[in-house]
């Protein structure tokens, strides 16, 4: 299979970049004082600069809360924050200049090539084999009055606060063990990287808005043993410019907590993502919720904290998303359990003049799920008209739903809503299924899925709308409590129901138009099941 071979790669690339420098450099030796008043920025600036002109080491950051403005890593430095030691941002802007970044991408710079936002607590561009160890904390202050200004989407002002961790096409890249606390923006944002590996690190980011866990445009990934908890998306992969692709990627034996998406492919994906493994993880709600309140925002959301979408796959920039595996994830509290979507924000491409083409979702597997869902959003899979999702496995899933849909919402028909920001809410805050809604759909299969209900509902389990060859075998539904039909289908082909369950005193299995009689290819199943 096309992961065992990536797997052996990130092995070797571990190897290479997890080996210690002989030198060590304490920040306190060339003037740092750790008494969480006193700006260290020259002094932590001065040790990481001496101990990558004698060829590299290990600079130490020992007990004590040192304030620092930007930091600059360096090639083959090691920093290493001890256990009980602080390196804690400054809170005030002055103390983060702007980086003239020479990398283009979609982040820093705009549409027509200026570089227009760069700031960071810790900076670092080309440089090569550049690591963070240790027990200790990085603590980017942003909970600083100077750096409340509210959502990026809504504030030129608010994309100007300094990134945790801004680590530009960089090579040999290693974050290990350390406890990365409330950045003013996004905690760790790797752009155009090659050789990155995080391991067993612990994030708490709920000081802002848009506080994001990891954020990764790199190839080669290993992402390992790590806790996040944020307000905002936990493991991001984005696409920031059309010749950089985000590829062979690893994460394993992650929990994974947030606000907004656990595990999300996009918003940003102007280039390509593939050839990524996620395995083994958990998902489940924070602990805190500062900003989104979404039972109090939203309608129908069925516990006070919750996170929007667990596993989330958008291309709306034109990105080809592909070869993805997901399996053995466990989620509790979300609103939805899988969202899978093709769109079109026409989004201006970085040093082009024309947007984005439409990009594609294909061949994704996602196996060995369970999940439990609290909001009448279910999983989906969507595209915009005349696109497809294509070659999408579904195996071995079992998700409960919060359920409670009425007759009336079973009948609702979505918006294609094209150009909107791709989130479960993007068609409105109530879905005609309750299991799984799939519209511009090709070559889809459910093997072994079971959608089951909290309590009684009258939504159909499925509702499929212009799907191109799809098959269920074995699957498990707690069917409407009305008189609706548990698989709801419209202008659909080449449909094979293999072995369905499910209990219902109406016995309506599946409801179709006219035109799609001839499509449906039933087996194994109950003769009282009807389709009208």
């Amino acid at each position: 299979m096309l992961f065992n071979k990536r797997i052996f790669l990130l092995i070797f690339t571990v190897f290479c970049i997890s080996v210690s420098f002989a030198q060590n450099y304490i920040i306190t030796d060339f003037g740092a004082k750790g008494d969480s008043s006193t700006i260290n920025t020259q002094a932590i600036q001065k040790t990481i600069d001496e101990c990558n002109r004698k060829g590299g080491g290990k600079v130490i950051v020992p007990k004590g809360v040192f304030l620092t403005g930007t930091i600059y890593m360096k090639s083959n430095v090691e920093l290493h924050i001890e256990k009980d030691a602080e390196l804690r941002g400054s809170g005030s802007f002055k103390d983060y200049p702007f980086n003239n970044v020479k990398y283009p991408n979609a982040f820093t710079t705009d549409t027509k090539g200026k570089v227009h936002m760069s700031h960071a607590l810790i900076f670092a561009e080309a440089q090569k084999h550049i690591s963070f160890t240790g027990e200790g904390t990085i603590n980017g202050n942003g909970e600083s009055e100077s750096f409340q200004l509210g959502n990026d989407g809504e504030s030129a002002a608010s994309r100007q606060r300094p990134c945790g961790l801004l680590i530009i096409n960089c090579k040999n890249i290693l974050m290990q063990g350390l406890h990365l606390r409330n950045s003013a923006y996004w905690m760790q944002n790797y752009i155009g990287c090659d050789s990155l590996h995080i391991k067993g690190i612990d994030v708490y980011n709920h000081a802002n808005y848009n506080e994001d866990g990891i954020d990764i445009d790199a190839r080669n990934v290993l992402i390992e043993d790590c806790h996040i908890d944020v307000d905002d998306d936990g493991i991001c992969f984005k696409n920031h410019e059309r010749a950089h692709i985000c590829e062979n990627i690893l994460v394993r034996n992650c929990n994974i907590s947030s606000n907004c998406n656990a595990i999300k492919f996009g918003t940003v994906t102007i280039g390509g993502l593939k050839n990524v493994k996620i395995t083994d993880c958990n998902i489940t709600a924070c602990k805190d919720d500062n900003i989104r309140h979404w039972q109090r925002n939203l309608h129908f959301i069925g516990l006070p904290i919750t996170v929007i979408s667990g596993i989330a796959l958008e291309s709306v920039d034109g990105a080809n998303i592909e070869n993805v595996l997901i399996s053995n994830i466990v989620m509790t509290g979300v609103q939805t359990p899988i969202f899978i979507v093709l769109g079109n924000k026409g989004r201006n491409v970085v040093g082009s003049s024309g947007n984005s083409p439409v990009g594609s979702i294909k061949n994704i597997t996602i196996e060995n799920i369970k999940a439990e869902s609290y909001s009448k959003m279910p999983s989906s899979i969507t595209a915009l008209p005349g696109y497809y999702v294509e070659n999408i496995k579904l195996k071995n899933i079992a998700i409960t739903g919060m359920s409670e849909g009425t007759t009336e919402e079973g009948e609702k028909i979505l918006p294609e809503n094209i150009h909107a920001y791709p989130e479960n809410r993007m068609y409105g805050e109530v879905y005609p299924a309750s299991g799984f809604y799939i519209r511009h759909g090709k070559n889809i299969s459910f093997e072994d899925v079971s959608l089951k209900l909290k309590e009684k509902d009258c939504r159909s389990s499925l509702v499929l709308s212009d799907v191109q060859n799809i098959s269920f075998k074995n699957l498990v539904m707690d069917a409407p409590s009305c008189s609706t039909s548990a698989i709801k289908i419209d202008s659909c082909s080449h449909i094979n129901i293999v072995n369905p369950s499910f209990t219902s005193e109406y016995k309506k299995l599946v409801q179709l138009n006219a035109t799609d009689k001839k499509e449906i290819h039933l087996s194994h199943t109950n003769s009282n099941f009807e389709i009208e």
